[in-house]
């Protein structure tokens, strides 16, 4: 499904690497079904991608334990209120608090 939003065989395996490289498939689907617009669903399934070569060698195969997400979080800078809203819900849900 991925097909769809992408062409060139380099950014294919790409996405397919990772932690969630055998999902992408799998969510790339999802998002069309759901109806979301192709330039959308790339960017989306892009991030994901990102995120998933991040936790590739920190993980393993899934789960993605939260300290793995946590500090993929950590690597953002908070320019933007948005970014920062993410930062503390991620830290906040991490500590328990």
């Amino acid at each position: 499904m991925l097909e769809f939003y992408f062409s060139y065989r380099g950014v294919l395996k790409r996405l397919r690497s990772g932690a969630l490289g055998g999902e992408m498939d799998r969510i790339a689907k999802h998002f069309f079904t759901l109806g979301y617009k192709r330039a959308s669903a790339k960017i989306y399934l892009s991030r994901i991608a990102r995120f998933s070569q991040f936790a590739g060698p920190r993980s393993g195969p899934m789960p993605i334990h939260q300290d793995v997400i946590d500090s993929y979080l950590r690597t953002f800078t908070m320019d933007t209120p948005r970014i920062g809203a993410v930062m503390g819900a991620g830290t906040n849900t991490a500590s328990g608090s």
